[in-house]
């Protein structure tokens, strides 16, 4: 498939404008918490990292060596994976009946579906899992057809560098091992290249199990917690996780999804039945586990990624008006999102602008300097990780340090070297955080600094800091 052939222009120059887009609204909007989390893996190189593998903050490293870390050179890489991934999802339906428009049409469906405007902007473990996905499907079926050392070192490539982006990418290996046996082709299991293939993964994966063996496998059981949750049914939890998906995929498309996944099972292309086993896998995983634990929306993204565009592919002659609807009210509420934020033209109340989570930081930040003399016997703290994220990224300008002050053991304890015992501590405090300072803290004494708004209409300041002399832990 030439890309650059007339047939696929449109197409091109679609993402193409959807890339610069991106580009001109990154640097006007805030860093969200989880954004700004792996920020701080590029700022703290290691081998691997309590709560995920490395690839994320490997690749921030790289991108925010070159473009600045900053808003717009922490996002160049999630942009660039939109462009690349929306390239890969356009050449997978376009080898169903070679048709260009319906392939065209299937990523504007992505496009069209709210999450992965934030995901294709805001690099997290999962975005770079949409970069692998679709070349590991094509390469599958590649090497089925075509048994080449070639090709089992390129699969072997691919799962090594999903596995080094996320942990549930061993998953990827389910769907891989039924869709040979489902074709039983029980040679490929005997095949002596099928250790270069494993072996060439271990090896690209083996930074996460060298830094798991130096920590005491910190990770493996962190992630074990995490996935299983609690061990009874939550089905109050379950539901959330349920609705949270269906709108925040796009209610007129996430239908359409499970449909594409039925027509992808029954179909005899070989990528189509392949992508079904990968959905299949991925679903009931997800599902099950929300069952004990509330999802949140983008981890089930590689799901809907693969099939809202594939049932728009396979709804589209016979809904055009309902699929057109949907693609443009999807790609228009997402653009008046992405113009809202980068300019703030809406005139919205400020007290229900949809800036307070993602401005203000430069502010607080600035503000708790103001009260540090001596960075070596003072400090900046906050109590929730969210919070803590975004203030070491925008302290990175002061001598200050900033430390999280909770009971919880995760990443921000392998970053802070130091024990903050014994400095006077700047406690930033929030609404949604708060904390009463002189029960949650072990302080000589503790002082009310000041108090201010984030945005002028604010019933009550949004930050108020204190002073936490000569801190000795939490009570």
């Amino acid at each position: 498939m030439n890309l650059l052939s007339k047939e696929h222009t449109p197409f091109f120059y679609f993402i193409t404008l959807v890339a610069i887009f991106r580009l001109l609204v990154a640097p006007h909007l805030g860093l969200g918490a989880d954004e700004a989390h792996y920020l701080i893996y590029a700022l703290n190189l290691d081998w691997s990292y309590y709560d995920h593998p490395p690839l994320v903050g490997w690749t921030q490293y790289i991108f925010t060596s070159i473009f600045g870390v900053d808003e717009f050179g922490s996002r160049i890489s999630a942009i660039s994976i939109g462009f690349f991934s929306s390239l890969f999802l356009y050449k997978l339906i376009y080898q169903i009946d070679y048709s260009p428009k319906k392939a065209f049409i299937g990523v504007l469906a992505l496009h069209g579906a709210f999450i992965f405007n934030a995901l294709f902007l805001m690099l997290m473990p999962d975005t770079l899992l949409f970069l692998f996905i679709i070349p590991i499907i094509f390469s599958v079926v590649k090497l089925e057809h075509e048994d080449s050392l070639k090709n089992w070192l390129f699969l072997g490539l691919l799962l090594g560098l999903a596995g080094l982006s996320k942990y549930t990418a061993i998953l990827f290996i389910v769907p891989i091992v039924l869709y040979f046996v489902l074709k039983k082709r029980y040679d490929i299991f005997i095949n002596p290249k099928i250790l270069l293939s494993a072996s060439t993964a271990v090896v690209i994966v083996s930074p996460v199990i060298y830094w798991n063996m130096l920590t005491g496998w910190e990770s493996f059981i962190y992630q074990s917690n995490h996935v299983v949750g609690s061990s009874t049914v939550n089905f109050k939890g379950f539901l959330a996780s349920l609705s949270a998906q269906f709108f925040t995929y796009n209610p007129f498309l996430v239908p359409l999804s499970f449909y594409g996944l039925y027509r992808s099972i029954k179909s005899k292309n070989d990528l189509l039945f392949l992508s079904a086993l990968f959905g299949i896998t991925l679903f009931i995983f997800f599902t099950y586990n929300s069952l004990y634990k509330t999802a949140l929306p983008h981890w089930s993204a590689l799901f809907y990624m693969l099939f809202i565009p594939i049932g728009v592919y396979f709804l589209y002659d016979k809904y055009t008006k309902y699929i057109k609807f949907s693609i443009g009210l999807g790609i228009l509420l997402s653009s008046l999102i992405y113009l809202e934020v980068a300019t703030k033209l809406i005139p919205l109340p400020d007290e229900n602008s949809l800036h307070i989570d993602i401005y203000g930081f430069e502010k607080i930040m600035s503000e708790a300097n103001k009260h540090i003399k001596e960075p070596q016997k003072e400090a900046i703290g906050v109590t929730i990780w969210t919070l803590a994220s975004r203030a070491i990224v925008y302290n990175s300008k002061y001598p200050s340090d900033v430390y999280l002050l909770d009971k919880r053991h995760d990443q921000f304890d392998i970053w802070q070297k130091e024990a903050p015992l014994g400095k006077d501590m700047v406690v930033i405090d929030t609404p949604f955080a708060h904390k009463e300072i002189k029960n949650y803290m072990k302080c000589d004494s503790v002082q009310k600094l000041d108090a201010f708004k984030l945005v002028k209409n604010e019933k009550e300041p949004a930050v108020t800091l204190y002073r936490c002399t000569n801190y000795q832990g939490l009570r």
